[in-house]
């Protein structure tokens, strides 16, 4: 019995590290970390991280590189236009782990998952092959946002590689019928036309994805609840209050919990409804996505969990 139970454990170990080996293979690179901003003119891109290795390009000021790995506190290993190479951390603003930008990608493993949010465990929309061609449009934990065949998801940045086409708003864009614009530290390029202006606001907030909570906040370094609507909603050039009570006071019009659709606002209250103390943006299947506290930043939580039932004051449409 004692010699059946170690050759089931052996058999179980040899196949954990079998699995473990075919990750390593198909996963062609490490996961990347974020995206930044750089922050002077002609920013010397080096083949290592130090003074003393070649210079591959030079970047300008306002150009956005792909963070592969922080290689010391001076250094940081780096993704520009498919250029790998290493830049000084000194020179680099707005490091974030989520980050909108506009690049073209490649799958570097066979048969990669293309998921609808930046998670394994969410919804499969498509598997792709080796070598396929899309639209990077941004980056969320260790996730690259694509646009592909009509479709909008997220694909493990360990299986994809930036091969052409970063582009910030200071750099030219790489074809005359594509433009992009920079505010703070996010370039605001638009989402795929055939996605609705409510898909579009949802996609966008989704790409802050665990970005810091600050009270008061209200830009990509750190948003409070309110902040991070109205600036993902004047993305779009849609103006509401600055705080939650007031959204919910001044701006839309109200629709029951059993209408609601992507994109409406949210509010909730804690102190039994008094006042509206928190708002989030709805993303749809009793989801939405907010700027929940400073331990977990910006997160998407359940409509229909114990807490939010509780707390559920109301919701604006303002799309």
């Amino acid at each position: 019995m004692k010699l059946v139970k170690k050759l089931i454990t052996t058999i179980i170990l040899i196949s954990i590290i079998a699995s473990m080996f075919s990750i390593g293979a198909s996963a062609n690179n490490k996961i990347a970390y974020g995206a930044a901003t750089v922050d002077t003119m002609n920013l010397n891109l080096r083949t290592g991280p130090g003074l003393s290795h070649a210079v591959i390009a030079a970047l300008n000021e306002g150009d956005i590189v792909v963070i592969l790995e922080r290689t010391n506190s001076e250094w940081y290993h780096v993704n520009f236009h498919g250029i790998i190479g290493y830049v000084s951390t000194t020179f680099l603003r707005d490091v974030l782990t989520a980050e909108n930008f506009s690049a073209i990608g490649q799958i570097t493993g066979d048969q990669v998952n293309m998921r609808s949010r930046p998670a394994i465990t969410s919804a499969l929309l498509a598997s792709y092959p080796e070598q396929t061609v899309m639209t990077v449009i941004g980056i969320n934990n260790g996730w690259y946002k694509v646009s592909h065949d009509g479709q909008t998801g997220y694909v493990r940045s360990d299986f994809m590689t930036i091969i052409n086409g970063t582009r910030a708003s200071s750099s030219p864009a790489p074809s005359s019928s594509s433009s992009s614009s920079q505010t703070e530290s996010a370039v605001t390029s638009a989402p795929p036309a055939n996605l609705t202006l409510a898909q579009q606001v949802v996609d966008y907030a989704l790409g802050f994805l665990g970005s810091k909570y600050v009270y008061g906040g209200s830009s990509p370094s750190g948003f409070d609840c309110s902040g991070f609507v109205s600036y993902v909603l004047k993305n779009f050039d849609i103006s509401v209050s600055r705080s939650a009570h007031s959204q919910y006071v001044n701006n839309g019009v109200r629709v029951s919990k059993s209408e609601l659709a992507p994109g409406d606002l949210l509010f909730f209250s804690s102190n039994g409804g008094k006042s509206v103390t928190h708002v989030g943006l709805y993303i749809g299947d009793d989801e939405f996505v907010h700027s929940s506290t400073s331990a977990t930043g910006v997160i998407i939580s359940r409509l229909d969990s114990a807490y939010y039932v509780r707390v559920w004051h109301g919701a604006k449409r303002v799309l």
